[in-house]
């Protein structure tokens, strides 16, 4: 059986990390000035700018959504710690039985 552990300072720093990574990210803004220049090959060019900056936006509020998923993660998983800290062995044992946990 695998086991899982979740460290909670070395994950919120992971959760840190990754926050200012995609923050990065999302103040990226690319712009193409044609400056009067009207060739089809320019005008494809500044669909694919454009559809990138809507893609970075998108990207960035899917981060936003897995940094807060991140950080349920973490609270569901201190409190569960807290919850079993405060049982007995044979509590814990009782609940694995009976299908409680």
């Amino acid at each position: 059986m695998a086991e899982f552990l979740l460290k909670p300072n070395e994950f919120q720093k992971q959760v840190d990390s990754f926050k200012a990574a995609t923050d990065t990210v999302t103040t990226l803004k690319y712009e193409l000035e044609k400056e009067g220049v009207s060739l089809n090959s320019i005008d494809k060019y500044a669909e694919c700018v454009a559809a990138m900056n809507e893609l970075i936006m998108s990207f960035g509020e899917f981060a936003k959504l897995d940094a807060n998923s991140m950080q349920q993660i973490k609270a569901k998983w201190m409190n569960t710690d807290g919850e079993i800290a405060t049982k007995t062995l044979g509590e814990i044992f009782m609940d694995k039985i009976t299908g409680k946990s």
